[in-house]
């Protein structure tokens, strides 16, 4: 019986996370939303690329999960195409952009590992 209710816990919590998920406020193509400033900057879908893969090295060599690199791009992503806080200055510059990538990175290891 434990095993049952525990079983319909996760499962009911699941289906409330994937429902927040779908009601709550989804990534766009930030670069797209923001050509101008990005442009100026040189900032594209290379230098994302480029920053997910420089996470998962560091992921790999710091033994962590996989999954956090992926929590990490997906904070990141969320940040960026908030378009609150400092996201839109994120996208005009190189330093903040990958300033922004290291502390979505940090904050997932830190809640996750």
């Amino acid at each position: 019986m434990m095993i049952n209710d525990n079983h319909n816990d996760i499962l009911g919590r699941l289906d409330a996370m994937r429902e927040q998920e779908d009601t709550t406020s989804s990534c766009c193509n930030y670069f797209k939303r923001n050509r101008g400033a990005a442009n100026a900057a040189g900032i594209d879908e290379a230098c994302r690329k480029s920053i997910a893969m420089w996470v998962q090295q560091v992921q790999k060599t710091l033994s962590l999960s996989p999954e956090t690199t992926w929590i990490a791009m997906r904070f990141f992503d969320r940040y960026l195409s908030s378009g609150k806080g400092n996201s839109r200055e994120v996208l005009s510059s190189r330093s903040k952009f990958q300033l922004a990538a290291i502390t979505s990175f940090y904050t997932a290891v830190k809640i996750y590992e």
